[in-house]
């Protein structure tokens, strides 16, 4: 290192040798200023024409090569600046204050100094100045400057991995150096032909003497012969001399833009590979715990609500993992692996949702992200671009981004090939998915948030991307459950995905003498597919303020679990808990409330759900290990689809009591459903597969009964007891239909903290006569027709929109004398 001055500069060179001022000498010192910026913009524009842009601009016509820069001239043509990529505008106190001043009278002078001034405002991603220092025809170009900018979204952190003094310069020097290599190469290259052609030229020479001599000897026909025979060693003697499939001017500026590309794609990787960290030790950490290797360098790490993270990995020249030289344009990788996922058999296929194409003006780098097959790289069956030591993303969906030096950023994703597929412009709009303006928006928030330089976002990228898994998941399931062959729903029960839910919808019918109408379906609740853990979780109309009560077993969706669990509170503590205290057996139920049964059927449809889920994946195509992989996988599959079938029927009949119906008896009673009101469930031998739940009920009456009891021979003791007639609603099922039924029941019940004791019921049947009458009788009324969808199945209606019919026919229970 070589000190002075207070300075050191360790990349001085050692053998440097000081020399006087060569422009002192020169003879352009002896022109004016303004004879020296035409001569330069003259020279400028002489390499431009005659060199790598005329070219490729000719080309480029013809389908070549393009030129990815855009060559914009300035400071009078003395200098080219090429950018790349799409600007963004900066926002200075300056600017500000020149936006104020436009409305304000200026002159012309004045104007277009603020035109130039608002275009020095534009930022990009890629940007480089370079000029020409001699007149000399085989002149190199001079880099000026060169500059990558990448910058995180509001409200991201870039990590401090922004680039400093010294990247710059050696970013600044590698790319000067690629130009001067690329210039000496064809320069050498044009010497060596040079001097092929004048050694070809020598042998023709001397070929043509000895041919002349011969024909001053021989005759006419042998002087044919021989001008034949030299003709066609002169052709191939020219053959091999033109290089056709060489260039025919260096491309200096191309080698600048690999350099160039090259260290931005490998900045924004390493700065999205830093805020991927950041969310797995945040919000996106979850439960995963690592487990120690037992071979390799990669540590796995056990499935569970969080993600992990395969930082930025730098492929070398020599390759890593078998991965060859050369094999792959790869230059770097990195990945997300969230929810989990059963890949006993095989993991699902990760595919590109484009080709990383950053802007209209890389299109010719499409060619060099042709993808490689697995074999080539010498990776494991879960195909995540990633080396074989990584094994975080076992057991789990993945994130994959790849940088493609002359493509950009290329994003991967599990099922990806199929999300492209399905939003391809060349397919068939009747086969395009029923919400794929949902999917194309996502998709379009995953690209940008990774291949837009300055809105880096792991965070926006990896909610888009759970979305897309979320759709692809929840097709997966109901394709599973709608598979014919292998399982069979009932009829009477309807599935749909609406943008990362499942919606359950049922075809409810109404117990009575009159034959039963068919009947749209009505969506009862929705499985909605968790972002963040990939679960699913039931979701219920905001009416239905019962269910939704129940499903949590809230204390407040009934009066007599809130008072007697007030009651055993206060019992626990004085230490005197008796057996009415206790509990016990009442009329067939135990002390399970109907609030805690609902929470368990819907706790146990999401348990199954989400088994089916994740064998299911994200549909598609899959790794399988071996040939007996997918009849292993679809037995799994249809082994899940059993449970989910059962616990599907049963909180359908719950959804459709205390949701739907609940809503339709407060329309026509005027009063408030109460649950827990009417015992236990009730057993009907006439009205087999009735749900085993507690039913709804309404009360209707009520009166105050003395009882005389005799308790252990002591004197008769009076009591009272509260009877209550109420009217009471549950439901049967079966593979045909799912019919509401009302019962009247008449109940008695000892004090308010216990729970009632059903005496008697029986079926309330209403009168013979058509529900379907509307309720204010008007006759003029049109009846609706039932909405279809594109495939011509009838469309399931809202909540709402079916309690009328339920309302009309607890209306004609009520109302029969």
């Amino acid at each position: 290192a070589i000190r002075g001055g207070g300075g050191r500069w360790p990349d001085f060179p050692t053998d440097v040798a000081l020399a006087v001022d060569r422009y002192e000498i020169s003879r352009e010192k002896s022109h004016s200023p303004r004879e020296l910026k035409a001569r330069l913009a003259c020279a400028v524009r002489r390499k431009l024409v005659s060199g790598e842009v005329g070219r490729c601009g000719a080309a480029g016509d013809r389908g070549g090569d393009v030129l990815p820069w855009k060559v914009v001239l300035e400071k009078g043509g003395g200098s080219v600046r090429l950018t790349y990529g799409t600007p963004k505008r900066v926002s200075t106190a300056e600017a500000l204050r020149q936006r104020s001043l436009k409305d304000v009278d200026e002159t012309d002078a004045r104007r277009n100094r603020d035109v130039d001034r608002d275009r020095a405002l534009r930022q990009y991603p890629m940007e480089a100045r370079l000029s020409v220092l001699s007149e000399h025809p085989d002149a190199p170009w001079k880099l000026l400057s060169v500059h990558v900018r990448c910058a995180p979204k509001t409200g991201e952190s870039d990590h401090q991995l922004g680039m400093n003094r010294k990247q710059m310069f050696d970013l600044h020097r590698i790319g000067e150096r690629a130009m001067i290599v690329e210039e000496a190469i064809w320069k050498k290259r044009r010497e060596r032909l040079a001097v092929e052609a004048m050694k070809g030229n020598a042998r023709e020479d001397a070929k043509k003497e000895k041919e002349e001599e011969k024909k001053s000897e021989e005759g006419n026909d042998g002087g044919a012969d021989n001008d034949e025979r030299t003709m066609t060693v002169d052709t191939g003697e020219h053959d091999n001399i033109n290089p056709s499939s060489t260039p025919s001017v260096p491309r200096p500026l191309h080698r600048l833009f690999e350099v160039t590309h090259s260290f931005a794609l490998s900045l924004q990787l390493e700065m999205l590979s830093s805020q991927a960290e950041a969310l797995r030790r945040g919000a996106w950490g979850g439960a995963a715990s690592a487990i120690r290797p037992t071979s390799g360098a990669g540590a796995e790490e056990a499935t569970g609500d969080g993600i992990a993270v395969s930082p930025a990995f730098f492929f070398d020249g020599s390759g890593v993992d078998g991965i060859a030289s050369g094999a792959i344009p790869t230059i770097a990788v990195m990945a997300v692996h969230f929810w989990s996922c059963d890949d006993r058999y095989g993991s699902p296929k990760v595919g590109d949702l484009s080709s990383g194409i950053e802007t209209g003006e890389a299109k010719e780098g499409a060619a060099l992200a042709t993808p490689t097959s697995r074999s080539k790289l010498a990776q494991r069956t879960d195909d995540n671009y990633l080396p074989k030591s990584d094994r975080r993303g076992e057991k789990r969906l993945s994130l994959c981004i790849r940088a493609v030096p002359m493509v950009g950023l290329v994003v991967s994703l599990s099922g990806g090939s199929e999300v492209a597929a399905s939003l391809s412009a060349k397919s068939d709009p009747s086969s395009l998915p029923k919400h794929s303006h949902h999917v194309q928006r996502n998709v379009d928030k995953l690209l940008s948030s990774i291949q837009d330089p300055f809105q880096l976002s792991m965070s926006d990228a990896l909610l888009a991307a759970t979305v897309l898994c979320a759709e692809k998941r929840c097709h997966a399931v109901v394709a599973a459950l709608n598979n014919q062959k292998t399982n069979r729903l009932p009829t009477w029960i309807h599935l749909d995905v609406e943008c990362g839910s499942i919606s359950v919808a049922a075809s409810i019918s109404y117990f009575s003498n009159s034959p039963a109408e068919s009947n749209p379906p009505c969506i009862l609740f929705r499985l909605a597919c968790d972002s963040r853990s990939g679960r699913f979780v039931p979701s219920f109309p905001r009416s239905t303020t019962l269910l939704r009560l129940l499903a949590c077993s809230d204390g407040s969706a009934s009066d007599i679990q809130s008072l007697r669990t007030a009651a055993m509170t206060s019992a626990l503590r004085s230490g005197s808990v008796g057996r009415k205290g206790a509990g016990g057996r009442i009329d067939g139920a135990t002390r399970e409330f109907t609030g805690r049964i609902v929470r368990d059927a819907f706790d146990a449809l999401s348990r199954a759900v989400d088994t089916l889920g994740r064998r299911c994946g994200v549909g598609g195509d899959w790794n399988d290990i071996d040939a007996q992989s997918a009849s292993l996988r679809e037995r799994s599959v249809v082994q899940a689809c059993r449970d989910v079938r059962l616990s599907l029927m049963t909180c359908s009949g719950i959804a459709a009591v205390f949701g739907m119906a609940a809503i339709g008896l407060k329309v026509a009673s005027g009063a408030d459903p109460v649950a827990d009101g009417a015992g236990g469930p009730i057993d009907d031998s006439n009205n087999p597969g009735t749900i085993q739940i507690p039913p709804l009920s309404v009360h209707l009456r009520q009166r105050i009964v003395e009882k005389v009891v005799n308790e252990g021979g002591d004197e008769p003791k009076r009591i009272s007891i509260l009877e209550g007639e109420l009217l009471a609603v549950t439901a049967k099922m079966s593979d045909e239909n799912l019919e509401l039924i009302c019962y009247d029941v008449l109940t008695a019940t000892e004090s308010a903290q216990s729970v009632p004791m059903r005496l008697k019921f029986m079926p309330a049947i209403p009168p013979k006569a058509s529900i379907s009458t509307d309720v204010f009788n008007n006759e003029n009324r049109l009846p609706k027709r039932h909405r279809t969808e594109h495939n011509g199945r009838t469309k399931s209606h809202h909540t709402l929109d079916e309690v009328e019919k339920a309302a009309l026919w607890f209306e004609s229970i009520l109302n029969e004398p």
